[in-house]
């Protein structure tokens, strides 16, 4: 019996949103309905994170970071959350190195 892939396990992708106007407020507002879409998505068999987002006020751009299978499930929920999309890329998170002493 396979198991489904949890968002842990997916690849990342980074969304970038030219949003002129969006503030920190408008913002807060919104990103609820990513969370909303992920989960239904999630229920019905594509999983699908929206793992957060940054706003860069002065360049009035939004970028959002998604655990999903593939860059046609992000396209997806964004759609399905109404929210606009200039580019989609594949993202890598890289973690500081733990150092010891």
């Amino acid at each position: 019996m396979s198991r489904r892939p949890r968002p842990d396990d997916l690849p990342t992708f980074l969304v970038e949103r030219y949003w002129p106007g969006i503030d920190a407020g408008s913002l807060r507002a919104v990103l609820p309905r990513l969370d909303d879409a992920a989960r239904e998505m999630t229920a019905e068999g594509t999983p699908v994170e929206h793992v957060g987002s940054i706003l860069m006020p002065v360049d009035e751009v939004v970028f959002s970071i998604f655990a999903a299978g593939d860059e046609a499930a992000v396209r997806r929920l964004n759609e399905r959350a109404d929210l606009p999309v200039d580019r989609i890329a594949t993202a890598i998170t890289v973690a500081p190195a733990i150092r010891t002493r």
